[in-house]
């Protein structure tokens, strides 16, 4: 019951406040709106337009996250969202895959692993996570890529499948963004 009803109030709010544009006040208050159809929600979480999350009750936000316009999350296998996460737009987060039964995908029982994203990650535009993938803290995903596997810490992953391509040191990142 819970459950089905997480889902019916997660479209009605993402229906009522589509028509709103993704200002930061009004990303805030949708996700402040969202708060009870999620498992845990830290403060200050902001979703835009066109977000679909499928068994929002298994996911867990932290403080500070935002997630793009149209992203679309399957947390059927748990998503959590560490603080200051950040998802681009069009990012897809997918906990589950098929298995093949009787010659054919459809039909065969779903493989799931829950999906991490430890603070300060930043997914961009784009970008596919797979089942049982954790991205390290302050790590980014460049767009377009597809992450079948765990990145570290503080890294850039790029590519299809991704692949770490540099290493990000902190103080780097913090004069970057002055």
């Amino acid at each position: 019951m819970r459950r089905l009803l997480a889902y019916l109030w997660f479209d009605f709010v993402m229906t009522v406040t589509g028509v709103l544009p993704d200002l930061i006040p009004i990303t805030r208050f949708r996700g402040l709106l969202l708060r009870p159809a999620l498992r845990s929600c830290g403060a200050n979480f902001q979703i835009a337009r066109r977000v679909t999350v499928n068994f929002p009750n298994c996911m867990d936000v932290g403080r500070d996250v935002f997630i793009g316009v149209g992203a679309w999350l399957h947390a059927a296998g748990g998503i959590t969202l560490e603080d200051g996460v950040q998802l681009g737009p069009y990012v897809a987060l997918v906990t589950g895959d098929h298995t093949m039964k009787d010659g054919s995908y459809r039909y065969g029982a779903s493989k799931r692993a829950p999906i991490r994203l430890c603070s300060g990650s930043w997914v961009g535009a784009h970008a596919t996570l797979t089942k049982g993938v954790t991205l390290g803290r302050g790590s980014l995903v460049a767009a377009n890529a597809v992450v079948t596997t765990s990145i570290p810490d503080f890294t850039l992953a790029a590519g299809v499948p991704a692949r770490v391509i540099k290493r990000l040191v902190q103080d780097e990142i913090l004069q970057e963004q002055c």
